[in-house]
């Protein structure tokens, strides 16, 4: 007696390399790329903020929280508004 044939799965070996120069091209000016706009947002922000001022919070306006009588004339302000549309 003769056992029936097997068919057994033949692996996958490419012939050629997965990657030609192109991609290795394509990567290498994408890497490029993202370094360049890095160094120059870089240096921006640098510059930025170097010519910035901070103002210390003593030279600050206070706010008032209260309306006073400054209340008319907001009223008077949003009638105004409410009246020219």
């Amino acid at each position: 007696m003769t056992s029936p044939q097997t068919k057994t799965g033949a692996t996958y070996r490419p012939r050629r390399a997965a990657l030609n120069w192109v991609d290795y091209l394509v990567i290498a000016l994408t890497a490029a790329v993202f370094f360049g706009v890095l160094a120059v947002n870089q240096t921006t922000a640098a510059r930025a903020q170097s010519l910035s001022t901070l103002i210390p919070a003593s030279e600050l306006p206070s706010q008032d929280a209260r309306m006073g009588s400054a209340s008319g004339m907001l009223k008077a302000r949003i009638g105004l508004a409410l009246a020219g549309r």
